[in-house]
């Protein structure tokens, strides 16, 4: 397990290592549905990750990235039918990094808080608009900066 995050309850660090699944489908589905280009763009993304991220988060990706696709499929497989409901439960779980971040190194939380936001970027992005105008719809929009997660403050850790 990454040094990082160790010190971390198991159900902590497993939302550390997830939360860009979280993300990831809460953008992806802001428009009603998640298509399947999308989902293997997460999977892609989080590949990326594995070996491009730095400051200690590619060691998340890539544990992230040992089984990703069921990863996502079992999440996406696991959220209530309902577009709102689903919102609402991926905001809560997304929103149990605000009592987790303050507990991590400042640098270390803000990289990984601006990795998610890029996460979340990436993937409003993917699907529309010309060259990147329009690209992120209304929906999207309302999320992908991640207005549910606290930006990580210098004075912790």
């Amino acid at each position: 397990m990454d040094k990082h995050i160790n010190h971390l309850s198991a159900k902590e660090q497993h939302l550390m290592i997830h939360a860009p699944l979280y993300v990831s489908v809460l953008i992806a589905e802001a428009d009603g549905d998640i298509k399947n280009k999308e989902k293997a763009r997460i999977v892609e993304l989080v590949h990326i990750k594995s070996f491009s991220e730095h400051h200690g988060l590619n060691e998340l990706y890539k544990e992230l990235d040992h089984d990703v696709a069921e990863e996502l499929r079992t999440l996406i497989a696991s959220l209530p039918d309902d577009r709102y409901e689903r919102e609402v439960a991926l905001v809560d779980l997304i929103s149990g990094l605000n009592h987790i971040l303050p507990k991590c190194k400042y640098s270390f939380a803000s990289h990984y808080y601006k990795s998610l936001r890029e996460f979340a970027h990436y993937i409003a992005t993917f699907e529309g608009g010309f060259w990147g105008i329009g690209a992120i719809t209304k929906a999207e929009a309302k999320f992908v900066k991640l207005p549910m997660i606290n930006e990580p403050q210098e004075h912790q850790n």
